[in-house]
């Protein structure tokens, strides 16, 4: 039996990849006022943003159903796959309960679930690492130990315009998201072990790519041999800006960008700039 990765729609990997490895993207929901969407399959980034532009109140996600899952999975096993499911933090979302929730309904020894214990571009560098090792032909048992271990190796860092939308969603309490708008201050948040957490506050937007170059130097991160992911939210100036400083500095192997999807979108807002890497 072959193996297939399931992944839900907060990782937003990059359709090519999605297509290329045979993925399967399960989405959460956005909820305006009146309308609910399908994340990145009845609502794209473009769309997400005009909207959140216009909206009086801030929209709100769903998580998956376990049905959706049930579906989802009994789709590939019926295919003669095993499944390979990795989503994101449980902290962060009922969607990995929903995911085990399913595999306890089906009752498979085929389906494999992992908490990537991160969110966004931090599942997304682990993504492409089962990817790999999928590629490799490995047994599921020993990917699965060894994706267990790397997802302590996962480094993902983003800057934001302001904590308010983390804050309205839940994902950081008021006390964290107290910082000075009015002072121009622009908060940078880790996410590690299904935990946000605000590291640094920089005044000023452009002394955010300078910020980043002086992290990756002072971490001594060695880029030479890794896939770094870039990613943006209606900041693709900025995004560019990273790129052209550090892509030639760190003789970096290898760079995905990509745009964050509407249920990221939610609780990062817009002007979100973002990297991530396996630091093995």
């Amino acid at each position: 039996m072959s193996i297939r990765i399931v992944v839900d729609s907060t990782s937003d990997v990059t359709n090519d990849i999605i297509k290329k490895y045979n993925l399967k993207m399960v989405p959460l929901t956005v909820n305006f006022e009146k309308e609910s969407f399908l994340d990145k399959v009845e609502l794209n980034s473009e769309e997400f943003f005009e909207k959140l532009s216009k909206a009086e109140k801030l929209p709100t996600t769903t998580l998956v159903s376990p049905g959706a899952f049930v579906e989802a999975f009994s789709e590939i096993l019926m295919e003669g796959h095993k499944v390979l499911g990795l989503f994101l933090a449980s902290e962060f979302s009922g969607t990995y309960d929903s995911a085990r929730m399913a595999k306890d309904m089906i009752g498979s020894e085929d389906i494999h679930i992992i908490d990537t214990r991160s969110v966004c571009l931090g599942s997304f560098a682990l993504i492409l690492e089962a990817i790999e090792l999928v590629e490799q032909n490995m047994p599921i048992n020993e990917i699965v130990g060894e994706l267990e271990k790397l997802k302590e190796k996962t480094v993902a860092i983003a800057a934001v315009d302001t904590l308010k939308y983390l804050e309205k969603g839940g994902r950081l309490s008021k006390g964290q998201a107290v910082v000075g708008s009015i002072l121009g201050i622009k908060p940078i948040i880790s996410i590690k072990d299904g935990k946000l957490a605000v590291i640094e506050k920089i005044r000023g937007k452009n002394k955010t790519v300078k910020w980043f170059d002086g992290w990756i130097e002072k971490n001594n991160y060695d880029l030479s041999d890794k896939t770094v992911l870039l990613f943006h939210g209606r900041a693709y100036d900025q995004l560019k800006l990273l790129r052209d400083t550090i892509e030639d500095k760190y003789k970096i192997k290898n760079i995905i960008e990509q745009e964050v999807g509407p249920v990221i979108g939610t609780h990062s807002g817009p002007g979100v700039l973002g990297i991530a890497f396996l630091n093995k």
